[in-house]
């Protein structure tokens, strides 16, 4: 439905003041993408990372913007004026085409009034090369301005309510949109003691079962057992018979012990 971009090619490019125009706005658009999906809306996210010049990053994000398939282009930059200044001035949104000139006052408002800022409103400029070269309609967002301490220390406070007031409102250029159905909660399975004829560790259960299987070195162990007295003789005949379960072998060899132990 929307291709999103970031006005730049990294930082260090763009305009530069209390804070970075191109290193800011690569991270606003992947914050606002990620946004717009949680919201349902289909986003196409451009962040160029190629260009070596303003003329080529402007050729880039044109033509990406028109490889892709939507319904919207949006340009996210942050604006610069002649000289820094403590006061604020403010965000607007700019338009080249008339038809679109209501949204993009309607998302100046809505960000003006998320981040405290002046709104300045919408503005139509036909000088601008992505709003000039990308063939659907196009908004370029001026979140605030760079060079204006007000502004920049707005921008930092307010950039979660920022970022919800844009995503938000670009939804409602889309009024069939709905939210991915969450996945139903994982209800844990609940706790309960451990069984007492389980071997808590696998390797160690492993272990006696190797022992026991030792029939030849069981039962001289149980016969030894039954002529010193430590267990009756119906163990050794519950062994020659098939039924003696590896846990009475684990009982009586635990009383073979002690018999053992008490003896020394």
């Amino acid at each position: 439905m929307l291709t999103i971009s970031a006005g730049h090619y990294g930082k260090g490019t763009g305009a530069s003041g209390y804070m970075n125009e191109g290193e800011e706005t690569a991270l606003l658009v992947q914050e606002l993408g990620k946004k717009l999906q949680q919201k349902g809306v289909k986003v196409n996210v451009i962040i160029d990372k190629q260009s070596k010049s303003q003329q080529q990053n402007l050729t880039y994000l044109v033509k990406q913007h028109n490889a892709s398939q939507r319904e919207l282009d949006v340009s996210i930059h942050f604006n610069s004026a002649p000289t820094q200044q403590k006061e604020g001035i403010g965000t607007e949104v700019l338009y080249v085409n008339p038809a679109i000139s209501t949204f993009a006052q309607k998302i100046s408002t809505e960000i003006a009034k998320a981040g405290k800022f002046k709104n300045r409103g919408a503005k139509q400029r036909k000088d601008l090369a992505f709003l000039n070269g990308t063939t659907k309609k196009a908004i370029l967002i001026e979140v605030c301005f760079v060079n204006s301490e007000q502004d920049v220390k707005l921008y930092r406070a307010n950039k979660d309510q920022i970022i919800e007031a844009i995503a938000e409102t670009l939804k409602s250029y889309f009024p069939n949109t709905t939210p991915p159905t969450p996945a139903p909660p994982v209800t844990p399975a609940p706790t309960s003691a451990p069984d007492p004829q389980t071997i808590t560790s696998k390797a160690l259960q492993q272990k006696v079962e190797a022992i026991f299987n030792d029939k030849i070195a069981v039962r001289a162990q149980l016969k030894q057992g039954v002529q010193i007295g430590v267990f009756q003789p119906l163990w050794l005949e519950k062994f020659d018979a098939g039924t003696l379960t590896l846990y009475d072998y684990m009982a009586l060899t635990t009383l073979h012990y002690q018999k053992n132990n008490s003896n020394m």
